[in-house]
């Protein structure tokens, strides 16, 4: 479904329509689904001189939300290829509070993060994780930044419907 580029002309749709069209969107749902997202900075700790997006290609990425449905879906950075077969796509929610969004990937399980900004410039969260996303190191907590995505990779607009 997503290529290599061919074009200058192709362009990124955004969710925003869905948000707009779905009345029970929470405020929050209607920011995340309001644009794609890109990840552009990834920091451990309260250390925010670094920016280590090099040490966590995993975290690292372009998403989508749409807020009628709950369903997000990752794409690669570099080619616009969906991640869903690799467990990234799936529904989405946030705790009451609103103070956390956890994700319920079709594949893998679910991950909680803590929110620290979401408005319509920047959605960043944290989570605890091993250091370097490898199994035996310490557990730190990582800060993961997004900012609406402006590039020329043509995304799907919308999630893709949960497999059957």
């Amino acid at each position: 479904m997503h290529h290599a580029l061919s074009s200058p002309i192709l362009t990124l749709l955004l969710a925003a329509p869905a948000a707009a069209a779905c009345p029970s969107a929470t405020p929050a749902q209607r920011v995340l689904a309001s644009t794609a997202w890109q990840t552009t900075a990834v920091y451990e700790g309260d250390d925010r001189s670094k920016n280590v997006i090099d040490h966590y290609p995993a975290v690292v990425g372009l998403s989508v939300w749409d807020a009628c449905s709950n369903r997000f879906e990752y794409f690669d950075p570099a080619s616009g290829a969906s991640r869903a077969r690799q467990g990234g796509a799936g529904y989405y929610l946030f705790t009451g509070d609103g103070r956390h969004q956890v994700t319920l990937p079709d594949r893998g399980r679910p991950i909680s993060r803590q929110l620290q900004i979401l408005d319509a410039h920047e959605f960043t969260y944290s989570r605890s994780v091993p250091r370097n996303l490898q199994a035996g190191q310490p557990q730190i907590t990582l800060h993961v930044v997004h900012t609406p995505y402006r590039g020329p990779l043509p995304l799907a607009g919308q999630p893709r419907s949960a497999p059957r």
